[in-house]
């Protein structure tokens, strides 16, 4: 009894701190940031998510868009589900005794070394808020872990010299992509203890588990946000084909409150801005251009959008105008232009709202992993190829 009240009280705690330990943005939500030359594999958030807005000016009406979700499968071909044993000495939790990631931290000039399980208890803390459902928190731990033992063995076997022998690099003074013990005592408070419990009871889950392809090789586990209603096909977004990455149906994020958002510039920003991306130097455009063709990706996100006699990157303007995601349509009326996204992140692989709802739903991890990760396996790591 005693154990459900201090449950039921740290809950309703949790939910009402939330907007403080979103604060900083190591949350659910996060915005693309790419680490190395590598696609895009995650997105940090900047901001807090505001309330999102409806479509406007589409090419494809709200039947269509659900036309669209009914006809693309949840998967392709998917291997079943395996756990293979790890080679090597582990720690009894799974994970690879004496195996480390290097940090080459941006802030300081220092290359920090932090063992796999604790770097992933601070990988995972950096995502997704601790109050987030088990199964769903284990998700996003494999997703997490997978990614940067690629990074990891991407630099060990071709090292980039600005990394100076670390892994990947990272801010850690802003918490960048790993919040050390420390900051998640500053970060969370109170609520450290059973948050902190609530992370490692994931991490435990987890035991050193990634995804891996029929040959053994750790996939590109991409993750982001919340997507448009449906994820996207990495060949549209990354620029390169991947069946590890295809798109599925993720219904459960346009019920979210962070779905839909809006922004709006002043038309003398927007055509200054235009310009900058431009590949023209002889671009021409004035306010009284009218939009024209927008190419759309099957998932709904920006490819190519006409104004005037001019064509735009899709991607190019989500960057320039700091937009939450590429899937976006845009009004021009007098002097305002007006930007109504959906979505939040670059809307490849894992979305980590979807997996919560999944997971609320009776899901567990590998539920979740097998939905939006096409033919590919569950696998202890082995640990770095010699």
């Amino acid at each position: 009894m005693k154990k459900t009240i201090t449950a039921i009280i740290f809950s309703i705690t949790a939910m009402a701190l939330l907007p403080l330990l979103s604060s900083n943005g190591n949350n659910i939500i996060t915005e693309t940031a790419a680490i190395i030359s590598e696609p895009t594999s995650y997105e940090k958030k900047i901001e807090s998510p505001s309330v999102d807005s409806p479509h406007q000016n589409e090419s494809t009406t709200t039947s269509e868009e659900t036309q669209k979700t009914d006809d693309i499968s949840s998967q392709g071909e998917i291997s079943t589900n395996e756990i293979s044993e790890a080679s090597g000495s582990d720690t009894g939790n799974g994970f690879i005794k004496n195996l480390s990631f290097k940090i080459l931290d941006t802030s300081s000039g220092e290359i920090i070394t932090v063992d796999d399980r604790e770097f992933c208890c601070g990988a995972l803390a950096y995502e997704m808020l601790p109050g987030f459902e088990k199964e769903a928190l284990t998700a996003q731990c494999i997703a997490c872990y997978t990614h940067f033992c690629r990074l990891r063995e991407q630099q060990r076997e071709d090292p980039d010299s600005k990394l100076k022998g670390a892994d990947f690099a990272a801010d850690l003074s802003a918490d960048q992509f790993y919040i050390s013990d420390a900051s998640m005592k500053k970060k969370w408070g109170k609520l450290y203890e059973q948050s902190r419990k609530n992370i490692e009871a994931a991490v435990e889950n987890c035991g050193g588990t990634v995804l891996i392809d029929k040959d053994g090789k750790l996939i590109d586990a991409a993750y982001h946000a919340i997507s448009s209603g449906i994820t996207e096909n990495a060949s549209d977004i990354f620029g390169k084909q991947d069946d590890h990455l295809t798109a599925v149906a993720s219904p459960w994020d346009k019920s979210s409150a962070d779905y839909m958002s809006t922004k709006e510039v002043s038309i003398s920003d927007f055509y200054k801005t235009l310009f900058s991306i431009s590949d023209d130097p002889e671009l021409s455009l004035n306010k009284n251009d009218k939009l024209g063709k927008i190419e759309r990706t099957a998932s709904g996100s920006v490819k190519k959008i006409t104004i005037g006699h001019e064509s735009f990157d899709g991607q190019k303007m989500r960057t320039a105008f700091d937009l939450r995601s590429s899937d976006f349509d845009l009004s021009i009326n007098n002097d305002k232009v007006t930007f109504t996204v959906r979505g939040y992140g670059h809307g490849v692989g894992l979305s980590q709202n979807g997996a919560q709802c999944m997971a609320q739903e009776g899901s567990d991890h590998k539920e979740i992993l097998m939905h939006y990760y096409s033919n590919c396996i569950l696998s202890s790591y082995k640990g770095i190829s010699s």
